[in-house]
Formats: C-alpha cells, sequence, structure tokens
C-alpha cells in the first residue's frame, strides 16, 4: 500500500467528505464530548486557504476508505524559521500496528526535505496513547509538556473575577477593545503586542522568536471574516506613553458559540508586577458573560511549566482538560532510520 500526495483543495466533493469523516473521528478521540466539525466548515476552509500557508498531505487509501492521512504546513512569510514545519499524523485506530504510520511518515519527510524544512514539530495527546510510542519510534525529542485549561462558566471563582477587577491599576492604565478588527493605524503596534509571546516558555523546542508583520495581521483577519470566526482582543495601555503593556484575546465560530478559545495573553516584561494579566483575564470573563449568554467554558492552552499564568488561570476556576506533547524531529535523521528500517524490512 502506497500513500498518495492529495490537493485537498481540489479534490472533487465526494472524495473530500471521506476525509472529512475521516478527520472528525479522530477528532472524536481527542475530543469526545465536542460536536463534530460540519462539512461544510471544513470544505469552505479546504477551498481557500491562508495566503502564504504552504501545505502537504499524503493519504493511505484501501478501496475508498481512508486508513491514514500525514499533514505538513508552513508559512512562506516566516523568514526567521526557514527550516520548520507542523505536522500531523493520523492513522484509524482498526489500521494501526500495521507500519502504515511509518509508510505515511517517510513519504511526508520526504517530501517536505526538498523544501528546506529541515525540522518537524509534531504532537501527541494522552487520549491516544499510541502517539507517544510512535514518536520515539521517529526519533523526536520530547519538546514542551502543555495542557489544555477548560473553564466551565458555571464553576468560575467569582470572588477572583470581581477582586482582580476592584484592584486594577486604573491610575496608570486603561483596557482598550478591538472586536473583529485589526484597526489599520494600531498594526505596528499590534505587531509589537503579539511578539510578547515570544517570552513564553519554550521547553526544549529550539527556534528562533518569530516575527509578526502588518501583512500578516491583515491576512488573519480576512481569513477569520472568511470562515466565519469571531474575535474580541483587549490591550491594557499605559496612560502616559500610549504603549500597549499587554493582552489577551480570545475567539469562536459560528459553529460553536458554546465554546471559547483563548488564544493568547501575555504581559510585557517592563510591565509585570501590577496585575496586568489576572486583570485583562478577568475583564473578558466579564464581557463574555455579559454578551456572549451561549458560552458556558473557555479553553486555553499552557504550558506546564508556565507557573504565573497558571496560577492566575487556576484562581479563576481553570481546570486541566487534556494533555498533549509537543515533539521536534530532525527530517534526516527520522528519513535515514526509516530507509535503513525499510531496507531490513524489505
Amino acid at each position: 500500500m502506497m500513500p498518495r500526495p492529495v490537493d485537498l483543495r481540489t479534490l472533487p466533493e465526494l472524495e473530500a467528505r471521506r476525509f472529512h469523516d475521516f478527520l472528525n473521528a479522530h477528532r472524536a478521540e481527542i475530543l469526545p464530548e465536542d460536536p463534530p466539525i460540519p462539512f461544510e466548515e471544513r470544505l469552505k476552509a479546504w477551498r481557500a486557504p491562508p495566503a502564504h500557508e504552504v501545505s502537504r498531505h499524503f493519504a493511505l487509501l484501501e478501496g475508498e476508505r481512508v486508513l491514514g492521512l500525514a499533514e505538513a504546513e508552513w508559512r512562506d512569510d516566516r523568514p526567521e524559521n526557514r527550516d520548520i514545519a507542523w505536522s500531523n499524523l493520523v492513522v484509524a485506530p482498526e489500521a494501526r500496528r500495521r507500519g502504515l504510520g511509518r509508510v505515511l511518515a517517510q513519504a511526508l519527510l520526504e517530501d517536505v526535505l526538498p523544501f528546506g524544512r529541515s525540522k518537524l514539530f509534531l504532537a501527541t495527546h494522552a487520549s491516544i496513547p499510541s502517539g507517544e510510542p510512535f514518536a520515539h519510534f521517529l526519533g523526536a525529542e520530547r519538546g514542551l509538556e502543555e495542557h489544555t485549561n477548560q473553564l466551565l462558566l458555571s464553576e468560575r471563582n467569582v470572588e477572583y473575577v470581581q477582586r482582580a477587577l476592584e484592584k486594577a491599576p486604573l491610575e496608570r492604565f486603561e483596557l482598550v477593545w478591538f472586536d473583529s478588527d485589526y484597526p489599520e493605524s494600531e498594526l505596528e503596534a499590534l505587531c509589537q503586542v503579539f511578539e510578547i509571546m515570544n517570552t513564553a516558555p519554550r521547553g526544549d523546542l529550539v527556534f528562533n522568536d518569530f516575527q509578526v508583520t502588518p501583512d500578516q495581521l491583515r491576512q488573519e483577519a480576512e481569513n477569520s471574516h472568511q470562515n466565519d470566526r469571531g474575535w474580541w482582543l483587549l490591550l491594557a495601555r499605559d496612560r502616559q506613553t500610549g504603549q500597549y503593556a499587554g493582552f489577551t484575546e480570545v475567539g469562536w465560530h459560528q459553529n460553536r458559540l458554546t465554546t471559547v478559545h483563548q488564544y493568547g495573553t501575555g504581559v510585557h516584561p517592563d510591565f509585570r508586577g501590577h496585575g496586568l494579566g489576572g486583570w485583562l483575564k478577568a475583564a473578558m470573563l466579564e464581557r463574555i458573560l455579559q454578551e456572549r449568554p451561549l458560552v458556558d467554558r473557555v479553553r486555553t492552552g499552557n504550558a506546564d511549566s508556565n507557573v504565573p499564568m497558571l496560577r492566575i488561570n487556576h484562581s479563576l476556576g481553570f481546570k486541566p482538560f487534556m494533555a498533549r506533547v509537543e515533539w521536534q524531529l530532525n527530517v534526516k535523521v527520522a528519513l535515514e532510520g526509516l530507509r535503513a528500517r525499510a531496507g531490513v524490512l524489505g
């Protein structure tokens, strides 16, 4: 059984639905309580991917049944990390332990190397125990332990929220909201704000600080609008200098209005120690409660080593929801190992 390249942008609708069903089955393994992604939503995203996104896919099929899918993607407008791609490999539960993951991985690695992508990042989830042994099999190095943490709004710490709002340093800072829009006049400043996330823990993952450009923010906003995603960005601004000191951002999809995802929260190192992180998250939570009555939960990803942010999240009432590990893989080294095994097996 040989992997075949797949272009999700141009697949006939009937074939695209098979891959859609396969990915929804995988989603159910990781998020068994969540609703499936509607076909129309996923097809729209496949047909019109974000600008500058490059993706490569290989599939294993048995007749019309999808048994496995491997993918790698990167942006060609991020020169600071030209050697990196983000990857994912899924094999149907009933087809595991048949060597299909090895075959898919080799096809994908052979494909991305000529693009200069010599390092892959991949993730494994605790809900799929076979993922971690396979990462070891490929020779991947453990990079970062993390959790998705979830806050059920009915279980929020009301006292902590009120206290964070009451103690807000209003004499020095003010809050600024942008709703599903990045104003053109603020793009340069917002780029600097989002680059605060370069200070977040990375564990043993090795990559250069990412750079954010106005064009990237424009493209991300356009893609979100096209794919029915909304977001709120909340910033703390120094009243004297006008500098943005910190931010938090949440988003949602119109097909899943009960769940809000908190994408990132960060405070510039020069402004830490003023309680801005707790204030920003509490203010965002209050607005969600007031203006989005269908929401019953908020999810956010945190490195297990990010003690300051975890302290705030746990105080708000967030609890561990899903464990995962980020891995990094040297493409050349992994290929040498896979080719050697293929020679032995062949």
